[in-house]
């Protein structure tokens, strides 16, 4: 599994939890908050923590700041295709060598070591990955004299194979004075470095760092329609470039070493997760707010997402914030996904899984065609006038067999 991807999950997931439990803390006095989530996917695959402390500070009427520490770390398998059969004596060993290097000659794919004699001898293994992140991240929100919004920040964090540096910024104009309706135009720009396994020489992987780049722009729109409910509309599109490939992931690929004009069982070699070096993407999300009583919220959401990969996904589902008492608010919540894959994956357990000598290819579950279903939890308690814990607890699965779960456990304080 992509350890970049696992740790910026966990970031994401944690603090869309807090804000899921406490809407109202959007407006919510001064306050800093610490927050533990732990992840786990099944099969013992990676496991993974994240610890946040949080701070947000007005300045008068018109400032705010927001600042943000993160310390992650992820352990476990990341799952790879790899050989099974046993290596008999050193002249089989030169003949996978020998047979590498031919098949290496061919082809503009990076080839890994580690050939099987047999097509069917590759099996889907567990390969052990460990790593930790720092990141830290500020925003400063000004609002001028109609109480319009303007939001600039960046961020920045580090890991042992990843290094991220960005800057966000978006704007909130109100319609008019009564503020029922409001537009919002956000962008966000990360320029990342990966430490990628380019090439295999000398019987040595041989790692270079390559440039990814990350740009993200969308606009919104909301609307308050009653006293009880509102909704917001936003349009959304991104731009990747650079390095897109999973360099912890391997295929498996067909190469006619010697040019017979078919593919023996001892043709099939370990290659490099290969992606295209670009990638436009987009999409519409809504998020509705209505209150059913003095007790109860209920919000539904819908999001699609296309890119020219050929992914495209729907996300149907809703949260409901049910306060049993002034101190006790429950936030169950479901949501439906479902996604066509890019035209460059093959799923692993088909019949034929490998790949031709060249092109594109992926056997990347989180690219493939599958339905998913979410549900969670959360529980917020204010314990003191100025203290409130909250507690989530989630559970993911999807068609194709990966599931995996987590939990957020974290306490704020206001002053």
């Amino acid at each position: 599994m992509n350890k970049k991807l696992t740790l910026t999950l966990l970031g994401t997931v944690a603090v869309t939890s807090i804000v899921s439990l406490t809407p109202e803390a959007v407006h919510a006095a001064d306050h800093i908050s610490v927050h533990h989530m732990s992840y786990e996917e099944f099969d013992d695959k990676v496991n993974a923590g994240d610890n946040i402390l949080s701070l947000e500070k007005s300045i008068g009427l018109d400032w705010t700041i927001t600042a943000e520490l993160g310390y992650d770390t992820v352990s476990g398998a990341s799952p790879s295709w790899g050989p099974t059969t046993p290596v008999a004596g050193n002249q089989d060993l030169v003949n996978r060598a020998y047979d590498t290097a031919a098949a290496q000659n061919k082809t503009n794919q990076v080839i890994r070591s580690g050939k099987d004699p047999y097509r069917d001898g590759y099996m889907i293994q567990k390969y052990n990955l460990e790593d930790t992140r720092y990141s830290a991240s500020v925003n400063v929100t000004y609002r001028d004299l109609e109480r319009n919004e303007w939001t600039l920040g960046g961020n920045y964090s580090q890991e042992e194979d990843y290094k991220s540096m960005g800057v966000n910024g978006q704007v909130l104009i109100y319609a008019d004075s009564r503020k029922n309706r409001s537009y919002t135009i956000g962008s966000s720009l990360l320029f990342d470095k990966t430490l990628a396994f380019q090439k295999y020489d000398n019987f040595k992987n041989v790692q270079e760092w390559e440039n990814i780049f990350n740009s993200n722009f969308e606009v919104g729109l909301s609307q308050v329609f009653t006293p009880n409910f509102y909704t917001t509309f936003t349009l959304y599109t991104g731009y990747k470039s650079g390095y897109l490939s999973n360099h912890y992931l391997t295929v498996l690929r067909e190469i006619d070493i010697d040019d017979n004009g078919k593919i023996e069982d001892d043709e099939v070699f370990l290659g490099q997760d290969s992606r295209p070096d670009k990638r436009l993407s987009g999409g519409i999300n809504i998020q509705g707010f209505y209150n059913i009583n003095s007790w109860a919220v209920v919000r539904p959401r819908y999001k699609y997402f296309m890119d020219d990969w050929n992914v495209s996904s729907h996300q149907l589902g809703g949260k409901l914030n049910i306060k049993l008492t002034d101190t006790l608010t429950l936030a169950p919540g479901y949501s439906w996904y479902t996604q066509q894959g890019a035209n460059f994956y093959r799923d692993p357990s088909a019949n034929d899984p490998s790949f031709a000598a060249t092109g594109y290819a992926t056997s990347d579950l989180r690219l493939g065609d599958f339905n998913a279903d979410a549900y969670e939890l959360g529980i917020s308690m204010k314990v003191f006038d100025s203290w409130r814990v909250n507690a989530l607890a989630a559970y993911y699965k999807q068609s194709n067999g990966y599931e995996s779960s987590w939990w957020v456990l974290g306490t704020t304080y206001e002053f």
